[in-house]
């Protein structure tokens, strides 16, 4: 059923943020796009209502609620395949963009302005065959339908003497690219440094904020991390993380506004916010006999690097979706003998909240725990995990093990890895090493350790 994307939106996606530009007009095969709200720039993209875009191409689009999709169809005459579902989860549930089948990527998220998802206009006309043509000085952007192909007429052949077929031979499946199971526990003792992790983070985001950084750059930002935090070690605080979070998701106009010692303190501050991160997962992760320093990586995928954008946001101190299973809270949710002077949950919104830093990583550790062994927690620790008494005991002991455990179903849904198509997605997705296990130790394995 076709849906308009209303009230349920705003639920699914961040605010329209401030920095929008000024609004463009939009054009398909010269006849100007009437949307409201109106198309504007937002990090170098042209962004207009999706559904506006669709029906202006004479397509349908529908919000698919259970799924979280919003799905673009290219002729409603034909059926599509359905969609496979969201089920109970504790991974970060984004929503999603399709056309027709098809998971389209887009480097600018989605955003809600006036309860409508505005999306890179770019993306997906690309992606629907169209040519797309910016004006800068008139601020237009021209979608234009290619013309049909007229097959050329072909030649007239003679008749040919009728020949006996050959036997067909049925093709042999693609041999899968062989991935081998690690088997790296989740307990354990840590192999990487504070410093190592830190790095890694820093080298995945540094780029937003400093267009060109060199290693040598890097490198300077570390060190300089490690000797403040070890000259005055105190923990990441729920206001630092927010900032990070600020930080990282400036657009390219404000960031190039800086000024070098702007810049240069915001590095520094970046640096030291994930050195106090990795600091504190290695020594919980002590505490619990889990390697933190893996763990770590889990929440830099569960966060992008603590950028967030999906349901669950900074001041949550929640770094691995805990709780985020695609419905809002009603504030009365069971905490199962969680503590709830430092776990809740707020009406309206998706996820646990935790009261600091150090007790969302220490609910993230406990959850680990319950995959990983079937002993009791360590003694004198108090439950901090909502979600702890849920799961079977052990059945994860491994990290590639979590993949349709702990995140379901495990894998990439959608372009550039596809496949549901395929007749064993888990096993195709990997042989890739594409799994969410696999996933979270290859950022693990850019430290140079195995």
């Amino acid at each position: 059923m076709v849906m308009t994307l209303l009230s349920v939106i705003p639920l699914l996606m961040v605010a329209a943020p401030a920095s929008a530009g000024p609004s463009v007009l939009c054009f398909i095969d010269g006849q100007e796009l009437i949307s409201d709200p109106a198309p504007f720039i937002l990090n170098d993209r042209t962004m207009v209502p999706l559904r506006a875009v669709g029906e202006g191409l004479d397509m349908e689009v529908e919000w698919l609620e259970e799924l979280r999709v919003a799905r673009i169809h290219t002729n409603p005459a034909i059926p599509l395949n359905p969609l496979p579902p969201l089920t109970d989860r504790d991974s970060i549930a984004r929503p999603l963009i399709f056309i027709n089948d098809m998971q389209i990527p887009s480097d600018v998220d989605p955003v809600i302005v006036e309860d409508r998802i505005m999306v890179p206009i770019a993306v997906i006309v690309e992606n629907l065959g169209m040519e797309v043509e910016w004006n800068e000085s008139a601020r237009h952007v021209y979608i234009t339908r290619p013309e049909p192909e007229v097959p050329a007429p072909e030649p007239e052949q003679p008749p040919e003497e009728p020949e006996t077929p050959a036997p067909v031979e049925e093709p042999s499946p693609p041999a899968l690219p062989e991935h081998l199971y690690l088997g790296i526990s989740i307990m354990g003792n840590p192999q990487a440094a504070p410093a190592e992790m830190a790095r890694v983070a820093f080298d995945a985001i540094a780029a937003r904020i400093y267009p060109g950084i060199s290693e040598t750059d890097t490198a300077v930002y570390i060190n300089r991390a490690r000797e403040s935090v070890q000259q005055q070690y105190d923990e990441v605080t729920t206001l630092e993380v927010i900032r990070l979070t600020s930080e990282l998701n400036k657009s390219r106009a404000e960031v190039m506004q800086y000024s070098p010692a702007q810049r240069d303190e915001i590095l520094d501050f970046v640096a030291a916010t994930y050195y106090k991160l990795a600091q504190m997962y290695l020594q919980k992760g002590l505490q619990y006999g889990i390697r933190g320093d893996i763990a770590f990586f889990q929440a830099a995928h569960e966060t992008g690097w603590w950028r967030f954008g999906g349901l669950v946001t900074p001041e949550q101190n929640n770094y691995c979706g805990l709780s985020a299973t695609g419905q809002p809270a009603t504030a009365q949710e069971q905490l199962r003998g969680a503590n709830p002077a430092r776990v809740y949950f707020v009406e309206g919104r998706h996820g646990a909240f935790f009261d600091t830093p150090a007790t969302g990583v220490e609910a993230q550790l406990q959850h680990l725990y319950a995959y990983a062994t079937t002993q009791d927690l360590p003694a004198g620790v108090d439950l901090v995990s909502p979600r702890y008494a849920l799961v079977k005991k052990g059945i994860a002991p491994n990290w590639e093990d979590l993949g349709g455990k702990w995140a379901v179903p495990g894998y990439p849904r959608g372009a550039p890895y596809y496949y549901e198509s395929m007749p064993d997605p888990f096993a195709a997705a990997f042989a890739d090493g594409k799994t969410y296990g696999q996933t979270i130790l290859a950022y693990y394995f850019r430290t140079g350790l195995k």
